[in-house]
């Protein structure tokens, strides 16, 4: 066994893959979500605790979206109230349910994040819509 870097490694190749293999895992999501169009890392400026975890950061996965999600957001605006749904890539009530589906989070739940996080969040499901 070797130490490097405060972690003990075991001399064969094959021990060390799977000693590591919890860090090389996390490395390569967090490689794909760089490499994937579809997905936007938001690290917020002011974390939150969300069902007794502090939450740094929120994934937005587009890619897992379908029309299906749109219908719904454009049947769930005109259920409460919005007589138009989804009349614009503007509205913050658009793009608030957007993130929510993109993220897994509950609308509630990302209206508590702080202006420039919730900013960030919505124009970043905005912006997905612009891409070229």
């Amino acid at each position: 066994m070797k130490e490097s870097n405060g972690v003990v490694q075991n001399e064969t190749k094959e021990n060390t893959i799977v000693e590591n293999s919890g860090v090389q895992s996390q490395t390569n999501e967090s490689v794909a979500a760089v490499n994937n169009p579809n997905v936007k890392i938001v690290t917020l400026m002011s974390p939150i605790l969300i069902d007794g975890a502090l939450l740094n950061e929120i994934e937005l996965n587009f890619g897992k979206l379908t029309g299906a999600d749109l219908l719904t957001i454009d049947d769930e605006l005109k259920a409460e109230g919005h007589s138009v749904g989804f009349d614009s890539i503007y509205n913050q009530q658009v793009l608030v349910k957007i993130a929510s589906k993109a993220s897994g989070l509950l609308v509630d739940d990302l209206a508590r994040l702080s202006i420039p996080d919730f900013a960030e969040v919505t124009f970043s499901a905005r912006n997905f819509f612009f891409r070229s």
